[in-house]
Order: C-alpha cells, then structure tokens, then sequence
C-alpha cells in the first residue's frame, strides 16, 4: 500500500508539517493565522531533511529510499 505524504510549510512562519494524503490538512497556520501554505507533495520510500536559517530560509534535502521487500522468510528467526 502506497503512502503518499504532503509536506505543508507555512511561507510566513515557516512552521511545517507532514501528512498523509486524503488526511485533513491545513487552511491556515495553526502558529501565525496566516493563509499562506505551501503544500509539497513527498512519494513513497522518499524522505526529506529540512534546514532553516534565519537568512537564508528553508532548505529541504529530498532523498530516494531503497524499497525493501519483506517476505515471510526475513521475518521467521531461527
């Protein structure tokens, strides 16, 4: 089953958040009142760093993660 996530950041704050698809989202900033989101949309097996600097604003790191399979064979312990 496929996950997808939104990754929310507030434009003016930069307070930000993720959340699943199809979840309830944001219509404004819970921390400034402000409108003005930005929504990032953030695939399966893919995960992201955020840094932010007062000077420079936000910067986000998005990296492909390997898909690891499971099968009942990695789960038995012998």
């Amino acid at each position: 089953m496929n996950e997808y996530r939104n990754l929310v950041i507030c434009n003016n704050c930069l307070w930000a958040v993720s959340l699943l698809k199809g979840s309830n989202g944001f219509k404004i900033c819970p921390i400034c009142r402000n409108e003005n989101l930005e929504v990032v949309p953030v695939e399966d097996h893919e995960s992201y760093t955020m840094n932010i600097d007062s000077k420079r604003g936000i910067e986000i790191d998005f990296t492909k993660e390997k898909k690891r399979r499971v099968t009942t064979k990695n789960l038995i312990k012998k």
